[in-house]
């Protein structure tokens, strides 16, 4: 087989592209993103972890709020799932974490993953249990 010179540039250049879409896919590139246009990394380790402290006490303020219009058994459950997702959370922002492991991108990541992964939380939580609340 014969590869021609074009054919390899354009297998490169899809390859290439495919790399950089994936790491679009990081939580402190997705758009929407609150510290998007930082000037420093300082600033926008600050940036986000002001957004993962926020997005904790909307959680924390939205979980107590489930609970108690919840019976003790329903109560049982949501804590065992509450746990789960921390394990989870935690496990997929060390991933994030370690991606960039002795660099300065690592903690900005974790904490963009940090907030971005209680978001998505809170409005799981809303999507299953928020009827509950508006009775």
């Amino acid at each position: 087989m014969i590869v021609r010179f074009p054919s390899l540039l354009l297998l490169f250049a899809l390859f290439f592209s495919s790399a950089c879409s994936r790491a679009m896919a990081q939580h402190m590139n997705a758009p929407g993103v609150p510290c998007n246009r930082p000037s420093s990394t300082v600033q926008e380790a600050n940036c986000f972890a002001r957004a993962s402290d926020a997005a904790d006490k909307e959680l924390n303020n939205f979980y107590g709020r489930v609970r108690s219009v919840l019976t003790p058994e329903k109560q049982k459950d949501l804590m065992k799932a509450q746990r789960a997702w921390v394990k989870y959370r935690d496990l997929t922002c060390i991933a994030e974490y370690n991606l960039y492991v002795g660099g300065t991108g690592g903690p900005v990541t974790q904490m963009a993953c940090l907030a971005a992964v209680t978001q998505e939380r809170v409005a799981t939580l809303r999507i299953t249990y928020g009827w509950r609340i508006e009775k």
